[in-house]
């Protein structure tokens, strides 16, 4: 079986508080605070390690707070492979959540890493990863000193033939889209970009995705938020409706999604099986207070709510 590895570039903690409802200008009380994972591939990770799938989180750590981040992460169960510097400390979030679901993120820029940086870190990636394997980049990359730092990895990589599954956004997605990735995963108006048009209906997102044929990509998956997803596989579209739950977090919710698309790729399910999953697991992450993981229970009820189109 090939192996999965995730890719953090910029990884975090965050820092998750909540309060009543924020009010700018004035001073807000809070009613708790909770020390959270932060970064999208090592979410990833945990989400993967929570559906029973080894993997390993690779990237890039600094300081005390790196070692803190690659601790929790090795308390879930995950193999752990990050450069680690201790100059500088790696980056703390801040997450304000509201008790009506509304979430705000204050995010840092986190450590700037050179041009050697990169390079030491992609030969690293050549030797940890095999032939076939699954590669997941995901999530901010903006300390890197080259916007296109996933393209140069999957350049650099193309000859292991991997399955790389990206979730990026901008001029990144859109150079990075050349490379031919397995999968990808924008919103609605990530897409619109790509394409370069306005997409004002369902009507225009299908004809946006059928656009991008000569780039083949097996798998294009579009977030449309509460509304759900509309997902391309190979040459069929499927029109994905989510459960009504009681939001309390979106953030993290499309990480989750993506780890249910990633755990079907991995496990050869169908097309409809992996979809229900990855809807339900989101949907369970959007239910919880947390910014990463879910209730396993809970996903295999909202799972049978999951509504699908062909």
């Amino acid at each position: 079986m090939p192996h999965i590895h995730t890719v953090t570039l910029n990884p975090a903690l965050d820092q998750i508080l909540y309060l009543p409802e924020f009010y700018p200008e004035v001073t807000n009380r809070l009613t708790r605070s909770v020390c959270g994972l932060g970064g999208k591939g090592t979410h990833v990770s945990i989400n993967l390690a929570l559906l029973g799938i080894d993997n390993t989180a690779l990237g890039i750590a600094h300081g005390e707070t790196g070692t803190q981040i690659m601790e929790m992460l090795k308390s879930q169960g995950i193999r752990v492979c990050f450069q680690h510097y201790t100059e500088q400390d790696s980056r703390t979030n801040y997450l304000l959540i509201e008790d009506g679901g509304a979430c705000t993120c204050l995010s840092s820029k986190g450590v700037p890493l050179t041009d050697e940086d990169i390079s030491s870190f992609i030969q690293y990636l050549d030797q940890q990863i095999q032939e076939g394997d699954f590669l997941i980049l995901s999530g901010d990359a903006s300390n890197c000193p080259d916007a296109f730092v996933y393209n140069k990895i999957m350049q650099h990589l193309q000859k292991k033939h991997l399955k790389v599954f990206l979730d990026a956004s901008g001029e990144t997605l859109k150079k990075c889209i050349q490379e031919q990735p397995y999968l990808i995963k924008p919103n609605q108006d990530e897409l619109s970009y790509l394409c370069g048009k306005e997409l004002n209906c369902e009507n225009d997102i299908r004809e946006a995705l059928i656009s991008l044929d000569c780039y083949h990509i097996p798998v294009i998956a579009v977030s449309l938020g509460s509304s759900g997803s509309m997902v391309r596989i190979n040459n069929k579209i499927y029109r994905v409706f989510p459960p009504k739950i009681q939001v309390k977090n979106t953030i993290g919710c499309g990480d989750c999604f993506l780890s249910g698309l990633i755990y079907g790729v991995y496990k050869r399910l169908s097309d409809e099986e992996t979809l229900k999953l990855a809807t339900a697991i989101s949907a369970a992450t959007a239910e919880s207070e947390l910014s990463v993981g879910f209730d396993m229970e809970r996903a295999k009820v909202l799972k049978e709510l999951v509504s699908i189109q062909a």
